[in-house]
């Protein structure tokens, strides 16, 4: 990873933009935290800390120890655009527990009004990130004390007392926390517009901190993630035209953070291009993340009007791309 690093200003400028989404979670437990720019929105500053608060949910970034950066961008299924992500990464520990456990009341609650219910431990993320369930529900704080040592998704009755109860969840990592206040949708529902989590039970089991396509090196988790406006989609995820600048708003955290190996798939493909290289018989990347990065600097330049790209995205970018089961959540 680059020892290049993102300042806490940097941070919290990033954080107050309201295009920008943010998630902290593992493979199948993740929360979301993103605001409308019109929002009523409760901004708090201090020094190393920032906590945006909205009537749907809150976030607080607030580091406990070095993060690295690592940017990429993603390869979309519709054989035409990409997104961005960026990641600030903690070294991946061994999960504690894979069962309920009380944590106490939640001293550590954004909004002051939240600090005197129980907090619980779901069990269902990995590593060094903790999904809870935060609730002054009795007959929810009863199941889930009841449940304590055993596996959350063994007992269908206390996911009926979530339901009910609709608790708070908490997402807590190194980077600070994601606290969301809508409720939880019914098993076949969709998320609601704005903060949401998601628990999808088969990708939990898995025990991993990301999809494989996530090219976060080894070892390491995201303590807290990025999702900076599409330039090609809207917040709720509704395509529209290429919008260069969002594209453009990217590119130096994705030059200051990218993974080598895609900076140097990026760099031979523009030169081979730029050298009217036969795409047949040109060299190709060998790796599955140097191949996705390919297509996405065919689909770049595309998108820039760029014509000498069309026989290599015809012999290059027709095939589906490899999403992982879950990644479409």
């Amino acid at each position: 990873m680059t020892t290049d690093q993102l300042d806490f200003e940097e941070i919290a400028k990033l954080a107050m933009d309201p295009l920008n989404g943010w998630s902290i979670g593992s493979f199948g437990a993740v929360g979301e935290f993103v605001r409308d720019a019109d929002e009523p929105t409760e901004v708090r500053r201090t020094s190393g800390l920032i906590e945006i608060v909205t009537p749907r949910g809150a976030m607080r970034i607030a580091p406990t120890m070095p993060l690295a950066p690592v940017a990429w961008d993603s390869l979309s299924g519709d054989g035409e655009s990409w997104g961005h992500a960026l990641a600030l990464c903690c070294p991946r520990p061994e999960t504690p527990s894979r069962t309920v456990r009380f944590m106490g009341l939640d001293g550590g609650a954004i909004r002051p009004e939240d600090r005197g219910h129980h907090l619980f431990d779901l069990g269902v993320a990995a590593g060094a990130v903790t999904m809870a369930a935060r609730t002054g529900d009795a007959g929810l704080i009863a199941a889930l004390t009841a449940l304590e040592g055993q596996p959350l998704l063994s007992a269908m009755s206390v996911m009926t007392e979530m339901l009910r109860a609709q608790p708070h969840r908490v997402l807590l990592s190194p980077a600070g926390r994601i606290e969301v206040f809508q409720p939880i949708p019914p098993t076949d529902g969709k998320s609601p517009i704005g903060p949401h989590t998601h628990l999808l039970a088969k990708l939990i089991a898995k025990d991993r901190p990301h999809s494989s396509n996530v090219p976060i090196p080894d070892g390491h988790q995201s303590a807290l993630s990025l999702h900076p406006r599409s330039p090609w989609r809207t917040m709720l995820g509704e395509r529209h035209e290429f919008m260069a600048e969002h594209d453009i708003a990217f590119a130096p955290l994705l030059d200051r953070f990218g993974l080598a190996e895609d900076k140097a798939v990026d760099h031979r493909l523009r030169a081979a291009i730029a050298d009217r290289a036969v795409p047949e018989f040109a060299d190709w990347p060998e790796t599955r993340r140097g191949r996705t990065k390919a297509r996405i600097v065919l689909r770049r330049l595309a998108a820039a009007g760029e014509r000498d790209v069309a026989p290599w995205r015809a012999l290059h970018d027709r095939t589906p791309i490899d999403i992982e089961e879950g990644e479409e959540a």
